[in-house]
C-alpha cells in the first residue's frame, strides 16, 4: 500500500468505525480465545476490541501499515507480537493457534482460497475463524458497479477487491460456518467458522 496509504487509512475509515465497524469488531472478537492469529492486521484497528486474556500474534504484509500498527500497540500498551508476513504463506506450524481473525483483510489477499487454507492449517482442530469482511452484494445494479469498479479500486486501495465472495471461499477452504450475518445492506459480512 505504501506510506501515504498507511497514513490516511485510519482517517479514511474513521467515519465507518464511528458508525458501525468498531461495534462489529468488538462483538466478533469477544469470541477470540487462547493463542490468536490475526492476518492482514493493517494499522491495528482491532487492538482495542480484543478481550484481555488472549495471546495475540498479528501478521501484516505491508511494512508501512505494520509501522502504524506498532505505534498504535505502543500507545495502547497492547501485548502482541507483530510480524511482517502474508496470509498465503503463514510461517507457523500446523495447529499452532486456537483462534484466527481477519478484519477487512481478505479483500486484498491475491489468492484468498490459498490464504484461507493456510489459516485453517495453522488452527488446531476445533479452532475458530472469526472474520469481518466487505463482500459483493447480491442485488443489482450495485453488484455490477462493484465488479466494474474493482479493477481501478484495486490500484488505488492496495489490491482491495470490492466484489469478493468471501463466505463461499471460507466454505471452500474447509471451514464449517456456524454464523454468517450481513450488515450495511449486505456490504459487510461477519463469519464465525470452525476447523473440524
Amino acid at each position: 500500500m505504501g506510506s501515504f496509504c498507511a497514513q490516511v487509512y485510519d482517517l479514511a475509515l474513521a467515519p465507518f468505525e464511528a458508525v458501525r465497524l468498531t461495534g462489529l469488531r468488538k462483538r466478533l472478537l469477544a469470541g477470540a480465545a487462547g493463542r490468536v492469529l490475526e492476518v492482514g492486521f493493517g494499522t491495528g484497528a482491532t487492538l482495542g476490541a480484543y478481550p484481555g486474556h488472549v495471546e495475540l500474534v498479528a501478521l501484516e504484509p505491508d511494512a508501512a501499515m505494520l509501522r502504524q500498527a506498532r505505534k498504535r500497540a505502543a500507545r495502547l500498551k497492547a501485548p502482541c507480537r507483530l510480524l511482517l508476513g502474508d496470509a498465503q504463506h503463514l510461517p507457523f506450524r500446523d495447529g499452532a493457534f486456537d483462534t484466527a481473525v481477519a478484519s477487512l483483510a481478505f479483500c486484498t489477499v491475491p489468492d484468498p482460497l490459498r490464504g484461507l487454507r493456510e489459516v485453517r492449517r495453522v488452527l488446531r482442530p476445533g479452532g475458530r475463524f472469526l472474520a469481518l469482511e466487505h463482500v459483493q452484494v447480491s442485488y443489482q445494479p450495485v453488484a455490477w458497479l462493484q465488479a466494474v469498479a474493482t479493477p481501478l479500486w484495486k490500484r488505488v486501495a492496495g489490491g482491495c477487491h470490492l466484489d469478493r465472495h468471501t463466505l463461499e471461499t471460507v466454505q471452500a477452504a474447509g471451514f464449517t460456518v456456524q454464523v454468517a450475518r450481513h450488515h450495511w445492506l449486505g456490504f459487510l459480512l461477519v463469519v464465525e467458522a470452525v476447523r473440524m
